[in-house]
């Protein structure tokens, strides 16, 4: 069973769903991870890992084993009668658990996200300049950003997607974006790159993508990938254990 983990309703979580749906894949959504009637159990034993989900409603219950997880981060919600510092305790308690959750699992996971990703988001464009530079590409200049246009990309596994409407010259710059992405561990990132004088440089990095910016015929082209990479994955990715640092 595929799980969608933090799903709302907003058009990427709809789409994923309805793809695998219609593909025949079992799936379930659920808005948070820790709400009842959801249950997620797992169990760790000396030669492997086990994650079942259980939903119970009316006193009937499903479970089924985990085979691959999308997991969206859920955006901060101050609730009635809590204070804000105990709101934000308890909002950063949930997302600490959803990050090792995520890490220890044996399966396919879009994404499984470094610490310094997930908990604190980029502001600037800035952070990426060394690591982009490894892979022969360029940050456009400071002050640039309204000059020109720029052009979604997201790179889903070893493909890239560019939006509608993109020059084809662009893609000789995909190998460079399916290596940056995967240096970073994630098997879904968005960018936005320019064409200057038929120079791309790097308008923006997404971690967390912006489906919704993206053309009809491109989204389901995502969403074809993202079903790919979930169920046909033959490889799960790295897991931490006791022994490894998140810093």
């Amino acid at each position: 069973m595929v799980l969608l983990v933090n799903c709302t309703g907003d058009p990427l979580c709809l789409d994923l769903r309805k793809g695998l749906t219609e593909r025949g894949h079992s799936v379930r959504a659920i808005q948070d991870l820790y709400c009842s009637p959801a249950k997620i159990s797992w169990r760790l034993g000396t030669d492997r890992w086990s994650t079942n989900f259980r939903l119970e409603t009316g006193g009937a219950s499903f479970e089924a084993e985990i085979s691959a997880v999308f997991v969206r981060k859920s955006p901060f919600a101050q609730k009635e009668g809590w204070a804000l510092d105990e709101a934000t305790y308890v909002h950063a308690e949930k997302e600490a658990a959803l990050l090792g959750w995520t890490w220890g699992l044996p399966c396919p996971v879009i994404n499984r996200y470094p610490p310094e990703l997930w908990f604190e988001p980029v502001e600037s464009l800035e952070f990426w300049r060394g690591r982009i530079e490894r892979f022969d590409l360029e940050l456009l200049s400071t002050g640039s950003e309204q000059a020109v246009p720029s052009y979604p990309v997201a790179v889903i596994g070893s493909r890239a997607v560019w939006d509608q409407g993109a020059p084809g010259r662009l893609d000789r710059i995909n190998d460079s974006l399916v290596g940056f992405a995967e240096s970073l561990g994630l098997s879904y990132l968005e960018f936005r790159i320019t064409d200057s004088m038929g120079k791309p440089q790097v308008a923006a990095v997404e971690p967390f993508p912006k489906y919704h910016e993206f053309g009809l015929s491109s989204r389901r082209e995502i969403i074809v990938e993202l079903i790919d990479f979930l169920t046909n994955s033959k490889s799960a990715g790295p897991t931490r254990d006791a022994t490894d640092s998140w810093f």
